[in-house]
């Protein structure tokens, strides 16, 4: 197994896919003991019985890599189409009115997590990538973000917002690695199961949550679809549309402030 990792670190460009690739791997082989047609076939259908296109799509992705390394020849079929309906997101006044201000009484270092929630809203950037991210990425002159290896392996630029960039720097400042915000992935996922289960927030949020709610943000201040398109990496235009809808319940709020007068 070691030795496929190295290959696929070698291969896939991101060290964090290649730990996914890796996981799917193990799990197959905590099942099977052969890397054959009709297990595979058998994963994959045991994916989507269980309604996990995400699981299902990652997994192909993992064997068509351990095949090509392994020389075995097998057929793989396509990937499910994933459209995201109903995804959650956040007001710019839920964020500043119902949320970030009581980090404090659940955090004990709020300051730094409120500047990571706000510098993943502003950023709209992916949970590893915030994780990845080193200090020689982060240009406070030009204020612009590089992103190596994103999602899909590709390098592209979001940007730094003039609001945070005195606490950035103040992170970075405080950091002994190389990293901007010296931090992994549980330190991330534990913010937000916080902010669930203790705060009981009346939406169920997640890091990609903040990623949309920035984009609709965005979009709000006049930003082109287009443009938030190539921050966000998407390769469809279609995906990010899908990132600005607005949900049912935020049409209703606004149709409620309509004010009208009979017989007028």
């Amino acid at each position: 197994m070691q030795n496929f990792t190295n290959h696929l670190k070698l291969h896939v460009g991101s060290l964090q896919t290649a730990d996914r690739y890796t996981k799917y791997l193990k799990q197959f082989f905590s099942k099977y003991n052969e890397f054959n047609q009709d297990n595979v076939n058998s994963f994959l259908t045991n994916c989507i019985t269980h309604g996990r296109k995400t699981s299902f799509n990652v997994s192909i992705s993992s064997f068509k890599h351990y095949a090509n390394f392994t020389k075995v020849i097998l057929e793989f079929p396509k990937s499910k189409k994933i459209i995201r309906k109903n995804m959650s997101s956040l007001t710019k006044e839920e964020i500043e009115k119902e949320i970030l201000p009581y980090f404090p009484e659940l955090f004990r270092d709020s300051k730094k997590r409120e500047t990571i929630f706000r510098f993943m809203i502003l950023s709209m950037m992916r949970k590893g990538e915030v994780i990845n991210l080193k200090k020689q990425d982060v240009d406070f002159d030009t204020m612009k973000i590089s992103i190596k290896s994103g999602k899909g392996d590709k390098d592209r630029i979001t940007f730094l917002h003039e609001s945070i960039k005195n606490d950035i720097i103040e992170l970075i400042n405080q950091s002994q690695t190389n990293y901007v915000f010296n931090i992994k992935k549980e330190y991330i996922e534990y913010m937000f199961r916080i902010i669930n289960e203790k705060l009981q927030y009346k939406k169920h949020i997640t890091p990609h949550t903040t990623r949309r709610a920035g984009a609709k943000f965005m979009v709000e201040q006049g930003i082109r679809v287009d443009h938030l398109q190539i921050i966000l990496g998407h390769k469809s235009l279609e995906t990010t549309r899908l990132y600005i809808e607005t949900d049912i319940d935020e049409i209703h709020e606004a149709y409620k402030k309509i004010k009208y007068k009979k017989g007028v």
